[in-house]
């Protein structure tokens, strides 16, 4: 299971990070231009690689209809930052992850 390291939502700025049961750890990050999911090395510090980037534009047109609805039948929250940490709450590792958004997001 996922557990959260830190979680931040604010009209500001919105991010969470988390740990996994294999030790790997990610940062979800919403803004306004959209929404990014990094790995995270050396506890949680540094950013190593991107594992998932979209734009809101992208997100929210008619080419991402079927991921938006897919997000839905895994969360009901409102807030996309909640929907994704309630996802990844659920999974155990960062394989697991990269799975569920290849789930999601790839037709």
């Amino acid at each position: 299971m996922g557990e959260i390291i830190t979680y931040k939502s604010s009209p500001i700025s919105k991010y969470c990070q988390m740990k996994f049961g294999d030790g790997d750890r990610i940062l979800i990050s919403v803004a306004r231009s959209g929404i990014k999911i990094v790995k995270l090395k050396w506890a949680g510090l540094v950013p190593s690689e991107t594992i998932f980037q979209i734009s809101t534009a992208d997100l929210f047109s008619d080419n991402y209809k079927f991921a938006r609805g897919r997000l839905t039948e895994r969360s009901f929250a409102l807030d996309m930052l909640d929907v994704f940490k309630e996802i990844f709450l659920k999974l155990d590792s960062l394989n697991e992850v990269k799975e569920e958004l290849n789930l999601i997001f790839v037709k």
